[in-house]
């Protein structure tokens, strides 16, 4: 059973963790939003993870900063956050993205150009910190909507 005090004690930590993480994550989405890479990877722990769909998962902070290039390069987005909840380390974070892309790369031999179409996607994405740094990114969103978009 929970004493008064550990609740208060836990309730205490709940605050840190979202006056912690909060601007952090404002921080970081300004820095996304900027294509600001040097600032954008002084969030990532050296072992972080970042992951989105149909793409495999990306570990450590060099090549972290390779997708984050590669990105910059084919991608001109802006992301909008709706809704954050931070439950103890991890962050839930409900947006909409908007952008044009450069260049449309299909999981076939060679790259395939499809124009400067515009697209919107929602997404979900969830941050686990540690030590103040993102330790593991996550971001969730229909691939199969954004390249119909992009294809016409």
């Amino acid at each position: 059973m929970r004493t008064r005090k550990a609740s208060r004690q836990s309730a205490v930590g709940r605050r840190q963790s979202i006056e912690q993480i909060k601007p952090i994550l404002k921080a970081h989405f300004d820095a996304l939003n900027g294509r600001d890479l040097d600032k954008l990877l002084s969030f990532y722990a050296d072992d972080a993870v970042l992951e989105f769909p149909a793409s495999p998962p990306v570990q450590g902070i060099n090549r972290i900063r390779q997708a984050f290039e590669s990105f910059f390069d084919q991608w001109d987005e802006t992301s909008a956050y709706r809704t954050v909840i931070v439950s103890g380390t991890v962050a839930a974070v409900e947006g909409t993205v908007r952008g044009r892309h450069r260049t449309l790369h299909l999981r076939i031999p060679g790259r395939v150009n499809a124009g400067s179409r515009e697209y919107r996607h929602d997404f979900a994405m969830f941050v686990e910190f540690a030590d103040g740094k993102i330790k593991r990114h996550r971001v969730y969103f229909d691939a199969r909507d954004l390249v119909k978009q992009l294809l016409g």
